[in-house]
């Protein structure tokens, strides 16, 4: 069994789906890993059918095929950190957070909760309920303004920390994100320049950029503001609705 011994290798996962474009899902992952010069691998959850700007739909895996890509990594890395993305629905994100804790016990988990492609696709339907229960296994969730208001954790959640970003908000001057942490008694704020360029896939980067810093930092509140630094090269740099991280 591998570990985690070389800085480079801190056992890194994203679990998500696979975005031909390479602006979402794992391959960005992969690339905001790579970009913090750390080394991470994947685990797929659906083949979509996509480029950057049209999205026509998702082929879901089961569980059991996502299991067995788990399987097979963890006989040769002990995971310490991890990212889950898009899922089919609350029954497999379930799964796959059980999965997770069981043979980690103390990994720490990003879930970005991605509701619908930013072409406008919605993935899953409206009944948040049974998405709500999910939130404790998480140790960070990194929802956008209406990701959650639909979670109901638009100001934070007693069960886990929350970055709440402020890319969906009408202030034309900055960006402004907020981490609730659990019991805390008042938000950290995160106020970047507003970019207006719309990119693919910024929130997959984003959190991938977190827990690729937090593995290098330990450090969370570092870890978002050297990440949100990162992000604007991401808006100002690229083609298209694709941003790059230079």
């Amino acid at each position: 069994m591998l570990t985690s011994s070389n800085s480079h290798f801190p056992g890194l996962i994203t679990i998500a789906g696979f975005d031909p474009s390479a602006g979402a899902g794992i391959l960005a992952d992969i690339k905001a890993f790579e970009h913090c010069r750390v080394y991470g691998q994947a685990v797929c959850t659906a083949f979509t059918i996509q480029n950057e700007d049209f999205f026509e739909k998702p082929n879901w895996l089961h569980w059991e095929q996502i299991k067995s890509q788990l399987q097979i990594l963890s006989r040769v890395r002990d995971f310490c950190y991890a990212k889950i993305g898009l899922v089919e629905n609350p029954e497999t994100l379930e799964k796959i957070f059980k999965w997770l804790r069981k043979k980690y016990p103390d990994i720490f988990i990003i879930w970005d909760p991605i509701l619908k492609a930013s072409s406008g696709f919605k993935f899953h339907k409206q009944n948040a309920v049974t998405w709500q229960k999910l939130l404790a296994y998480a140790n960070l969730i990194t929802p956008n303004l209406l990701e959650a208001e639909f979670l109901d954790i638009a100001k934070g959640s007693p069960k886990t920390a929350v970055l709440v970003k402020g890319g969906h908000a009408s202030n034309s001057q900055k960006s402004e994100d907020l981490l609730f942490l659990p019991n805390s008694p008042a938000p950290v704020k995160f106020a970047s320049k507003r970019i207006k360029k719309e990119r693919h896939g910024s929130g997959c980067t984003l959190s991938a950029l977190i827990l690729a810093n937090f593995a290098k930092y330990k450090d969370l509140e570092k870890s978002i503001r050297i990440s949100k630094k990162t992000m604007q090269g991401f808006f100002e740099n690229g083609n298209g609705k694709l941003g790059v991280l230079w």
